[in-house]
């Protein structure tokens, strides 16, 4: 039987902050991406066998002091109050896409504070010759190909409604609120710590030697947003990692493909 994931609050110094919280053993914090996604599928399975801890990042979903945070100096200050404020010692660390980012921007600062690293198609650097693609202003249809590799996927197909929808206001669509609200405050809160520069920090890939802590850098091979080349980058020059492309994934694995993902972290944690 999976492994309960149980929503709580914390209330931290901006605000109250919304968390998912399950299962036993080492600890695992999960930093979602720019989609503010809660992936139950995997964080349940990987409860199995971790004390796995998914805070919700302000402004995202329920949680609160979004007005306060508008750069990745500000985002790695209230991770470290989330650190103090739920007593983890040194947890591992996975963050997809923005979680990614903000995963290497606490561990290049704070290397202590971390234990493992697993980044799944994380953002964060510029490659002039394979620069990240637009996010930003793009039709829902034209964001779910790039993020899924399957369009029958229920989040795309919802996506691709929506774009139906702007296309014709006398059109019956039916989508559910819940997922439009959410998606749409979430762009909002990227935008804040992503807009400029464009989702990355021109100072992290010099930074990146100073991560002690071992990293498993996942790629999706189908990734319509962040160029094969930002994995390669990280896996070479990150201290102490290895690379892991899944085919027939896209940006969303841990949506698309929770199961293959929880094994192979499992793996690389568990060794």
């Amino acid at each position: 039987m999976p492994t309960d994931i149980v929503e709580s609050r914390v209330d931290a110094h901006i605000g109250s902050i919304q968390l998912f919280r399950g299962g036993t053993g080492p600890q695992l914090v999960y930093l979602h991406s720019a989609g503010g996604e809660t992936p139950y599928e995997l964080l349940t399975d990987l409860a199995d066998d971790f004390d796995v801890i998914a805070p919700i990042f302000p402004g995202f979903g329920e949680s609160e002091g979004g007005d306060d945070i508008d750069s990745m100096e500000d985002a790695v200050f209230h991770l470290l109050d989330l650190w103090e404020l739920l007593a983890l010692e040194q947890p591992a660390v996975s963050g997809v896409s923005l979680g990614g980012w903000m995963s290497l921007e606490l561990a290049t600062r704070y290397p202590d504070h971390v234990s493992a690293l697993v980044i799944v198609n994380s953002v964060g650097l510029y490659l002039p010759d394979a620069p990240i693609s637009e996010l930003f202003g793009r039709p829902p249809n034209e964001l779910a190909e790039m993020l899924f590799a399957d369009q029958s996927h229920p989040i795309a197909q919802v996506m691709h409604e929506m774009a139906d929808f702007a296309g014709d206001v006398g059109k019956e669509v039916e989508i559910p609120i819940e997922l439009i609200i959410p998606m749409w405050k979430a762009l909002g809160a990227t935008a804040r710590l992503g807009w400029d520069p464009y989702l990355h920090n021109p100072k992290l890939r010099g930074r990146l030697r100073r991560v002690t802590a071992p990293a498993l850098v996942v790629a999706g091979a189908l990734d319509g947003l962040v160029p094969a080349a930002h994995a390669e980058v990280f896996a070479t020059e990150l201290p102490d990692a290895r690379l892991e492309v899944m085919s027939n994934a896209a940006h969303w694995l841990q949506m698309e493909r929770p199961a293959e993902l929880a094994s192979l972290m499992r793996s690389f944690l568990q060794s």
